[in-house]
């Protein structure tokens, strides 16, 4: 009969070793390595079975409905019962607040292990939510946590956050990847066998990733990033993975005392006042999963006193600035050798996708000949390195979007004119081959 033998768990990592060192090769930590008994793998009584996946009832097949539009949106229309949502954050962006308002709809036993009952009264007194429909626990312990939902039988489980939680018979303290990783491993077989849809709230490190092992984004169905700016009162949660829905979809919350509110005017995050007579201002369109956001460039061109000028950009690819400012001194006649060039894309947002080229270089040459952009005016196109204005994707959808802010003309390749025309728009279409043309009949 082979030996039972002992193995080594780096309580840092979770690395398995075969014998004892003093340094982990894998994360470089000093004396993070100890001793874990292997264990007995216990064959589990009767044979095993299989179901047609025709029996499987579709009533377990229907989406939670939280009551928040924004947060049913970015999970894909809702929860789906037996899902594990991580929900990632910077701390005291709003993860427990928007846990804690989505529970009571869920019927949710919340865990904490960061905050005591009075505490959470405090905040959800504060935010509205009626205390009779949420059960709070403090018990942090994973098998405590798998016999009160049991027993309890919960429309939700919320763990805040599942860094604290931990498994008596695991060694290692409190947080660390071993902990962690067994933890989130059987509150997901919880989750799976009696089809309870579990959140789990985690910490972000300071390389702004969810603290713990990747296995932690694998195993679950749905990872979540809360995200925004602590100067601005706005915030985006984005889904970076999600088995149940699309992971192009973003939600748009406001922090207000009251809470999370969701942002009906989803434009006003990303578009300052279109009608601001400032030079180096261009408004363009972007798709965001099913969302059309307008969003507003802003350059700034100025002289250079260094022999290599900068090109520098926010919220805009870098390398995208460097072929545009290439192709309108090659194709537009304009003179940037000795300019410093640098982009800004108002509201945070970032721009994926080619639409926003024409937009980038209007508002480079509005800026370099001081000349502001005639009001409600929108650009819709991707600069080719001919110069030329090529065709881009869902022109009807970004065209009604500038229709509903009150613009009054739109600039467009020639290929997207009669797409434009047919989206309903009453302003003026203006199509155009080149760049070059555009900004002719600009400025």
């Amino acid at each position: 009969m082979a030996k039972k033998t002992d193995y080594y768990v780096c309580s840092a990592c979770g690395t398995d070793f075969s014998k004892w060192n003093g340094r982990c090769s894998v994360c470089g930590e000093w004396n993070t390595i100890i001793e874990k008994p292997q264990e007995v793998k216990v064959k589990r009584s009767g044979t095993p079975s299989a179901v047609p996946l025709s029996s499987i009832g579709k009533e377990n097949l229907e989406r939670i409905k939280t009551g928040n539009g924004e947060f049913d949106l970015v999970c894909g229309g809702g929860i789906v019962p037996g899902s594990v949502i991580l929900l990632g954050g910077e701390p005291g962006i709003g993860k427990s607040t928007l846990a804690l308002q989505i529970s009571q709809k869920l019927r949710a036993l919340y865990i904490s292990g960061e905050e005591s009952p009075a505490q959470i009264r405090q905040r959800g007194d504060r935010i509205s939510i009626d205390p009779s429909k949420v059960n709070i626990s403090i018990n942090n312990e994973v098998d405590d946590i798998i016999s009160l939902a049991h027993k309890m039988k919960p429309g939700c489980l919320i763990v805040d956050s599942i860094q604290t939680v931990y498994n008596a018979e695991l060694p290692g303290i409190v947080g660390s990847v071993s902990q962690v990783r067994e933890s989130a491993s059987r509150l997901v077989d919880l989750a799976k066998r009696n089809d309870i849809p579990v959140i789990l709230i985690g910490h972000i490190t300071k390389e702004g990733s969810i603290a713990g092992p990747k296995l932690l984004e694998h195993i679950v169905d749905t990872v979540l990033y809360f995200e925004g700016d602590f100067s601005r009162e706005f915030r985006v949660l984005r889904a970076f993975k999600n088995r149940y829905g699309s992971v192009n979809e973003l939600g748009l919350f406001r922090m207000t005392e009251q809470g999370l509110e969701e942002v009906k005017d989803k434009n006003r995050i990303f578009l300052n006042p279109f009608r601001s007579p400032s030079p180096g201002n261009a408004v363009s369109a972007a798709f965001e999963g099913s969302r059309t956001i307008l969003f507003e460039v802003q350059a700034l061109v100025t002289f250079s006193s260094f022999s290599n000028p900068r090109r520098l950009s926010d919220g805009f690819d870098i390398n995208r600035l460097l072929i545009i400012c290439a192709v309108l001194e090659k194709h537009a006649g304009l003179k940037l050798g000795n300019f410093d060039v640098f982009i800004n894309v108002s509201g945070g947002f970032n721009i994926s996708e080619t639409s926003g080229d024409l937009a980038v270089a209007v508002a480079i040459a509005s800026s370099l000949k001081e000349k502001s952009v005639e009001e409600g005016s929108g650009f819709i196109g991707e600069v080719s390195l001919a110069g030329e204005l090529r065709p881009v994707s869902q022109i009807e959808k970004r065209v009604q979007e500038f229709r509903f802010s009150g613009f009054k003309r739109i600039y467009v390749s020639e290929g997207d004119v009669e797409k434009a025309r047919g989206a309903g728009f009453d302003g003026e279409i203006i199509g155009a081959r080149t760049v070059s043309q555009v900004l002719g009949l600009v400025f």
